[in-house]
């Protein structure tokens, strides 16, 4: 009987083998994760009399304080797993989830069976196959939102992990109550389980898909860099005239974002020099080839007490030179966008998203930073930057830096050169001088006008 019981489980098991969701690389951790749905279910076991003594009912203990005792080693199971494994697929999560409450089905289920009479063969198999699929679905659906949980860094990730495990004690304990109170007969948990799993599959479905289309995007954005962003970074190395190459910096910047405005930085020993200024909607250029000078001042990497200006966007991005993604500067409370409020309301404009990136040059120095306002839909509707575009533009600003760099060498080598050939210059006009002055013909001109010199009649 107890064979029996073990059939299902193991045969589970060699499904997820053979379609791959688990090899022998990681098999030391399905292992792992079945000994811990084990230990889950003893520990729910062996907790369930002394629940009783403190006057709980056994019908309370099987539909509530056992599922949510399952559910919680389910999920510190998967939670170790992945704080160790590091992987941040949901897929993975619910592969090891899967494993731990295989783990406490095979258990049970050989428990089960050592207690029925024989000749129950059909009822073993009904019970080890309803809850086999019970079991490693609510593990299964807590492996899925612990994942989400760990790796989703978002306000939302709290509520997807609650939510998930409520719904996995909910699912566990609807299947107990079905069991102990013999709701449906034997072959209702069973229907039960395999409309759990399938739920949980067209789940896991949609979420491949998910991935897949991801992929794609992500695909799509490397052929972008080498479609769009190189060819940028060769045109911009080949421009010789310096305002325009800032233009043309900026403008490119602001195109492959789709952003209505934007500025562009330089470092000037310890500020932020702005170089560059477009907006669209204000038809506003400012710097570069423009006749428009730039009247807004620069920004200040550090104070008076040298202490860095951390509270600026743009100054923080080139100090520690990283990117800075605002998706409402009137929202957010880590940034200071007080001067750009002020251009704001004497502009009737209103800058919301923000996008900073910093121009680093060989060797990690930073020459300056990007700042691109406003991404806009189709619409033209103000929206947040894509993040997924911060890795594209980190490249673009790379080129750029390069292009940067490349200009300002040539500059330098060509100021040496005139410097060398107005050296050469003053060497050859010496060396003539001193070859006129030691000719025959201008030292016997000399000796005439010393002569005539002291010869001339003085005038009293």
């Amino acid at each position: 009987m107890a064979l029996i019981s073990l059939a299902f489980p193991i045969l589970v098991l060699v499904v997820m083998y053979i379609f791959g969701i688990y090899t022998f690389r990681n098999i030391g951790w399905v292992l792992l994760c079945l000994v811990w749905g084990v230990i889950g279910f003893w520990a729910a076991f062996l907790a369930s009399p002394e629940l009783a003594k403190l006057g709980l009912s056994n019908l309370v203990i099987a539909i509530v304080i056992v599922p949510v005792i399952q559910q919680i080693f389910a999920m510190l199971g998967v939670f170790f797993v992945d704080h160790r494994r590091k992987f941040d697929n949901l897929i993975d999560g619910a592969m090891y989830g899967f494993a731990i409450g295989l783990g406490y089905a095979i258990t049970e289920n050989v428990k089960v069976a050592l207690a029925l009479p024989a000749g129950s063969v059909e009822t073993v198999l009904l019970r080890s196959f309803s809850s086999t699929l019970v079991y490693t679905t609510a593990s299964g659906i807590v492996g899925v939102v612990v994942t989400q949980f760990y790796f989703r860094h978002r306000g939302s990730r709290a509520a997807i992990l609650f939510g998930g495990f409520i719904a996995a004690v909910a699912y566990t304990a609807l299947f107990s109550l079905l069991v102990t109170g013999k709701i449906g007969g034997d072959y209702a948990p069973a229907i039960y389980g395999i409309g759990g799993l399938t739920l949980v599959g067209l789940y896991l479905t949609g979420q491949l898909r998910r991935i897949l289309i991801q992929v794609g995007i992500e695909k799509q954005r490397a052929n972008n860099l080498l479609d769009i962003v190189i060819p940028i970074g060769v045109r911009l190395s080949t421009e010789k005239n310096f305002g325009r190459l800032l233009e043309n910096m900026l403008a490119e910047a602001r195109k492959f974002c789709k952003a209505d405005a934007g500025m562009l930085y330089l470092v000037r020993e310890k500020q932020l020099e702005l170089a560059v200024m477009h907006n669209d909607t204000l038809r506003l250029s400012m710097g570069g080839t423009s006749p428009v000078e730039i009247t807004l001042p620069g920004l200040f990497l550090y104070d008076d007490q040298g202490n860095p200006n951390e509270r600026n966007a743009a100054a923080y991005a080139a100090l520690h030179g990283k990117t800075v993604n605002i998706e409402d500067a009137y929202e957010t409370k880590d940034y200071d966008f007080s001067s750009i409020r002020a251009f704001d309301r004497t502009h009737s404009y209103q800058s919301i998203s923000f996008l900073t990136i910093p121009l680093k040059g060989g060797e990690g120095k930073i020459l300056g930073a990007f700042q691109l306002i406003n991404a806009l839909n189709s619409k033209r509707e103000i929206i947040p930057f894509d993040k997924d575009l911060e890795r594209l533009m980190e490249s673009f600003s790379s080129l750029a830096a390069a292009a940067l760099e490349g200009y300002i060498q040539e500059q330098s080598l060509r100021n040496e050169i005139q410097q060398l050939r107005i050296q050469i210059d003053e060497v050859k006009r010496g060396k003539q001088v001193d070859e006129i002055t030691n000719t025959d013909y201008f030292k016997n001109l000399q000796e005439k006008a010393k002569n005539l010199r002291n010869t001339a009649p003085r005038q009293e």
